[in-house]
């Protein structure tokens, strides 16, 4: 396989993971609907706006990964077309250096997991527990999609380098 189709694999991949944020959202989405229609505890009635809040967030980066992967195909496939070796060091270097966001981001998404936690274990107050759960429910979804946005990354950004020829 040449680089240009690993480049078009890992965008295709990224759609992927777009669409099942979309997915993953809109559930989000009508279970946040269903607490605000038939919630009758305080407690369910204040999980409508932190889901709604993480339902929109969701689908938002879900279509921000659809959209801006989907442009991104044949602007690769011309560039690479146009200048296969300048294309080549383009990609290493934009993707070295989102590679190295990864570590960040988990250990942000871990400190915004115990914040969760902390207003679930430590309040009383019903939407303080469902922002608690929100922020849970925010960190595992961002652990989940790094996780597999990373090894993507990491298996693209080999293949680059075993394929350059620098």
């Amino acid at each position: 396989m040449d680089i240009i189709d690993h480049t078009l694999q890992w965008c295709k991949g990224e759609i992927f993971e777009g669409k099942l944020s979309l997915l993953f959202g809109v559930c989000v989405l009508i279970i946040s609907l269903a607490y605000f229609k038939w919630g009758s505890t305080p407690g369910a009635r204040a999980m409508f706006i932190p889901l709604l809040i993480f339902a929109l967030f969701v689908i938002g980066a879900g279509l921000y990964l659809v959209n801006t992967n989907q442009k991104r195909i044949p602007r690769y496939e011309i560039q690479y077309i146009e200048n296969p070796q300048q294309f080549i060091k383009n990609e290493k270097k934009r993707t070295a250096e989102f590679i190295k966001w990864y570590p960040i981001t988990q250990k942000i998404f871990f400190v915004v997991m115990i914040l969760g936690m902390l207003c679930l274990l430590l309040s009383n107050a019903p939407n303080i527990r469902a922002i608690g759960i929100a922020l849970m429910l925010l960190s595992i979804y961002v652990f989940v999609l790094d996780h597999f946005s990373e090894e993507s990354a990491t298996f693209y950004y080999s293949k680059i380098v075993e394929l350059s020829p620098n």
